[in-house]
């Protein structure tokens, strides 16, 4: 599915024409269109006010972008795009109303995925953590919220496991 939507963003005529920037990603580079760039995010605005062709992304992929890309650009029908590969978005620079809309949408649909199995798509802690580095009220609420509907010994037990992982890391350091 990831796959996918990045193969359909990739050969959109809006992606594969370029405009203006190149990204330059940790796995290579991707021409996207510098005004779109600029009006969605004011870090983004910040970085090119020097004119400057290319803005180096360290930590990011290019399928994060053009996961990101699928969101910003007027495509037509706008992909569809799992809790995944929401998640695996999020933290790609700044775009303001981007994100409010991502987490709009996660705040909605994980209620129903909430779980305390950290393989489950739905992990409450993994979101709970995201929403708080990612200041996202809405999806920090609601995941306070699963958390609360979840059995009691269900995460008494997972927290006692998460503490024993954390002391067993700390120790192999030393």
């Amino acid at each position: 599915m990831v796959q996918c939507v990045s193969r359909k963003v990739a050969a959109h005529p809006a992606v594969t024409k370029g405009g203006g920037l190149t990204l330059k990603c940790d796995d290579g580079e991707l021409s996207v269109l510098r005004d779109v760039f600029v009006v969605s995010s004011p870090l983004m605005e910040e970085l090119l006010t020097t004119g400057s062709k290319s803005v180096k992304v360290a930590g990011s992929t290019k399928k994060e972008w053009l996961l990101v890309i699928s969101q910003l650009y007027p495509i037509v029908p706008r992909p569809e795009l799992s809790l995944q590969q929401l998640q695996e978005m999020l933290p790609v620079y700044n775009f303001p109303e981007l994100l409010q809309h991502v987490s709009s949408r996660l705040a909605t649909e994980l209620p129903s995925t909430w779980s305390l199995d950290p393989t489950a798509p739905g992990y409450i802690i993994k979101w709970l953590v995201t929403a708080e580095q990612l200041q996202l009220d809405a999806l920090k609420q609601a995941a306070l919220e699963g958390l609360k509907k979840q059995p009691g010994q269900q995460i008494r037990t997972q927290m006692v496991t998460k503490a024993l992982d954390v002391q067993q890391q700390h120790v192999r350091r030393m």
